[in-house]
């Protein structure tokens, strides 16, 4: 009898050990460079982007353009991020992220020029529309991969960081403003809070990086967000919640 009290006991305490190692690897968890549509940094990566730059020079389509360089900017952050995760007390780590934040700024000039250029071309297109959708998924994406570097870095870099992921996130909201009405853009931003597909975190996150978006961005999207929060209030409250219980 004493033999089976202690094997369950056993039991039980090896099973809530293993409950609360999956809860933190799910605190923890990065988003998957797949998330991305692109490769963890290494050889298949550095072959996948040159393929990519060929594909560049090549194409005549804006929109496979923009798929084209969205993919390379992407690679830019999972890069970064590979980076402080491996030297995050490098003295050069603020250099390194620089020049690789200038890389990802290009590539997302290059998507917006190309972007609003085919809207002009074919303002009803469901190509750009879906592109749209993508777009915006991959930016709420790219915010949340800038403010968990930021949690890994010291201080100085940190607020470097910072700057820049605000820089980004003010432009992106000013290039929707421009490309979408706004019913579209509301849309849009309430199926990225409503994918139930997604961990939690990133909702959390996704909600925290649209309230901040809101304090930055111009009279428009302000607007857009404050509609939003309203219509879809029963959404903001639930992962408020949620942010408070992590």
């Amino acid at each position: 009898m004493f033999k089976k009290i202690v094997l369950c006991s056993f039991l039980i305490a090896f099973s809530f050990s293993l409950f609360s190692f999956s809860v933190l690897a799910e605190e923890e968890i990065n988003i998957p460079a797949e998330e991305l549509d692109v490769e963890e940094p290494g050889i298949l990566s550095w072959f996948q982007n040159a393929f990519d730059t060929v594909q560049l020079w090549v194409t005549r389509d804006l929109v496979k353009k923009s798929e084209l360089e969205l993919k390379k900017a992407s690679r830019q952050l999972v890069k970064a991020r590979e980076f402080v995760q491996n030297n995050a007390d490098d003295q050069n780590l603020q250099n390194r992220f620089n020049k690789i934040d200038e890389k990802y700024q290009g590539f997302i000039n290059g998507i917006n020029n190309r972007i609003e250029q085919f809207k002009e071309e074919n303002p009803d297109s469901d190509k750009f529309k879906n592109f749209l959708d993508k777009y915006t998924r991959h930016q709420m994406l790219h915010q949340e991969i800038m403010q968990k570097l930021e949690e890994q870095v010291p201080e100085a870099v940190m607020e470097k960081i910072q700057e820049k992921r605000q820089e980004h996130l003010e432009e992106f909201g000013e290039v929707m403003n421009r490309l979408q009405e706004r019913e579209e853009f509301k849309e849009r931003l309430n199926n990225i809070l409503n994918d139930q597909q997604q961990r939690v975190e990133s909702r959390v996150r996704a909600m925290n990086i649209i309230e901040e978006l809101e304090e930055c961005a111009g009279e428009g999207i302000k607007e857009t967000i404050q509609e939003l929060k309203q219509e879809k209030k029963e959404i903001f409250q639930e992962l408020n919640n949620k942010k408070g219980n992590n």
